[in-house]
């Protein structure tokens, strides 16, 4: 069986980068209100008081989990800008679409273990196991932006 990626998923990677960036948050929210999101209180989720709220709801291992879940959404909407740079850059430079589709899919798998590992793993040490995600999937980002910095004029 082969699988064939949709024509031009480099571009759609990016909406589908930012769908994935914010399944974290929703998980969080999850933890939060216990499985009923209509308990979230969203008139101002970022204040100490918000935060405060929901540590006092949950166990200290899941508001660990709530921080962790919250901290991986945030990471990848702050990584979503050198992303879509980066397709975008890479396809003025006219790369081929091969190269940016390969591009996109391995940013995609890589952010996708950066999220899991935040969630997953409550090792320090282990910890740096998201590190390595995190720089590879930077890494894929500049490669593309120097590929097309010696492509264009």
């Amino acid at each position: 069986m082969s699988f064939t990626l949709p024509e031009n998923f480099h571009i759609l990677s990016i909406p589908f980068y930012w769908g994935l960036a914010i399944l974290p948050h929703g998980y969080a929210i999850h933890l939060a209100t216990g499985g009923n999101a209509l308990k979230w209180d969203n008139r101002n989720p970022r204040t100490t008081n918000h935060r405060a709220n929901v540590k006092s709801r949950l166990s200290p291992e899941n508001f660990a989990l709530y921080e962790r879940a919250e901290a991986a959404s945030a990471n990848a909407f702050e990584n979503l800008p050198i992303f879509a740079s980066a397709v975008i850059i890479g396809r003025m430079a006219g790369l081929s679409k091969t190269v940016l589709d390969d591009f996109a899919m391995k940013f995609l798998l890589a952010r996708a273990g950066h999220s899991l590992s935040y969630l997953l793993i409550n090792n320090s040490r282990l910890a740096a196991i998201r590190t390595v995600f995190y720089f590879y999937s930077i890494g894929l980002c500049i490669r593309v932006m120097v590929k097309a910095a010696k492509t264009l004029p």
